[in-house]
């Protein structure tokens, strides 16, 4: 009633809310921003160009060389560029409190998370993403729900006969009689 459109953004923990009810879901729009994923070049690529800009942007004496271990940032953040961002903002503040030109690796392990938080953040992500993802054989699972049996649209066309071979209504090439056709008289 009040036309005011209500975004919810958040971790994977919000999907549970999205199917609270059909009406709900149907009026939902699920918006996915995914981690960068470790096995695509140009995922790998913007990481490490977000990470020189986090390089470049810091307010230190000496540009500190972050790009040279983009694999450990890469590990320690997840591919997740708001974990990262967290991760660099508490290291940064370390220097600026040490009065350091620049930020040190010592700085950077100090405020990484640990591999177990790591590891459970990533279980966390990957249930999220397999949420969000739809398989075949959920596909399938709704069409027996529904009653529809076979998916057509993975399956192979059936040969419904070999009698009718064109789509009904359509003329099948042959020639047509031409000329006046006399009675006959017989």
């Amino acid at each position: 009633m009040t036309t005011i459109l209500h975004c919810l953004l958040g971790t994977y923990e919000l999907l549970t809310f999205r199917n609270l009810s059909g009406q709900l879901s149907r009026r939902s729009v699920d918006i996915h921003f995914p981690r960068y994923q470790v096995d695509n070049p140009d995922d790998i690529q913007a990481f490490k160009s977000i990470l020189l800009t986090f390089q470049r942007q810091m307010p230190l004496v000496q540009e500190p060389d972050l790009v040279n271990h983009w694999e450990y940032f890469y590990e320690r953040s997840l591919g997740c560029i708001g974990t990262l961002k967290n991760w660099l903002t508490r290291a940064l503040k370390d220097s600026l409190d040490e009065g350091s030109d620049t930020i040190t690796l010592k700085q950077i392990q100090r405020r990484a998370l640990s591999v177990a938080q790591c590891q459970r953040m990533f279980a966390e992500i990957l249930e999220g993403e397999r949420q969000l993802s739809e398989t075949e054989a959920d596909a399938q699972n709704l069409r027996a729900l529904l009653g529809l049996g076979e998916d057509i649209t993975q399956q192979p066309q059936k040969a419904q006969s070999s009698k009718r071979t064109k789509k009904v209504g359509k003329r099948k090439p042959k020639r047509d009689k031409i000329g006046v056709q006399e009675p006959d008289v017989s």
